[in-house]
């Protein structure tokens, strides 16, 4: 079900670079860090922009195509699986997240932790997934070389990098051979994200 956006109110482009001024120093760290990656305010309030105040909890976390872009103002906790689909908005926390999975397909900025009990998967050559803070995960798969920009250092069991080249990915455990068919190529972040719900695997037994 897509997110509903009954509890967020309207956010203008100063408003959010007013709100991401608030954490310039972790943005300067990450910035002087040896990870290959660029915070651009400019693009984090590109679009349409809709804020939560405070922390926000749900079971799931869908953002459809053409959403806005969302704003948590404080830590977000999805139960389930946080699904961004084709051509939706940003997601961007400022403080921590926790969720079971993550899909991905646009850009993701958290200011805080990221803690992801099972997979992330990340499928979009033009944006990245963005923490300031830890990450922590049991398997991250980068396809169509997504970025992985994880400034506050991280804790993965596996890491796949589809096409082996992926900056920021050198310690990769696996490669394409790994993923189930259909993955890296006819990428469908819907049966994907069933097949995580489900508890299925991304990657072959």
């Amino acid at each position: 079900m897509p997110f509903d956006s009954a509890g967020t109110e309207e956010l203008d482009e100063e408003a959010l670079h007013a709100l991401l001024d608030e954490h310039a120093d972790a943005i300067a760290r990450a910035e002087a860090s040896d990870v290959d990656g660029v915070i651009d305010p400019v693009c984090l309030s590109s679009g349409a922009l809709r804020i939560h105040r405070g922390d926000l909890a749900l079971e799931e976390l869908h953002l459809t195509a053409e959403c806005p872009t969302l704003v948590v103002e404080g830590d977000l906790h999805v139960a389930g699986t946080i699904v961004q689909a084709f051509r939706a908005g940003f997601l961007i926390v400022l403080g921590n997240v926790r969720a079971k999975n993550i899909v991905t397909t646009a850009l993701i900025f958290v200011t805080g932790d990221l803690t992801v009990e099972d997979t992330i998967c990340g499928n979009c050559t033009n944006y990245s997934t963005d923490v300031l803070g830890e990450t922590k995960a049991r398997v991250l798969i980068s396809a169509k070389e997504h970025y992985f920009c994880l400034y506050g250092g991280y804790d993965i069991e596996r890491i796949v990098d589809v096409y082996g080249d992926t900056p920021n990915l050198d310690d990769r455990t696996d490669g394409e051979e790994a993923l189930i068919d259909g993955i890296d190529s006819a990428f469908d972040e819907d049966a994907v994200a069933e097949r995580m719900r489900a508890g299925d695997s991304l990657l072959r037994a």
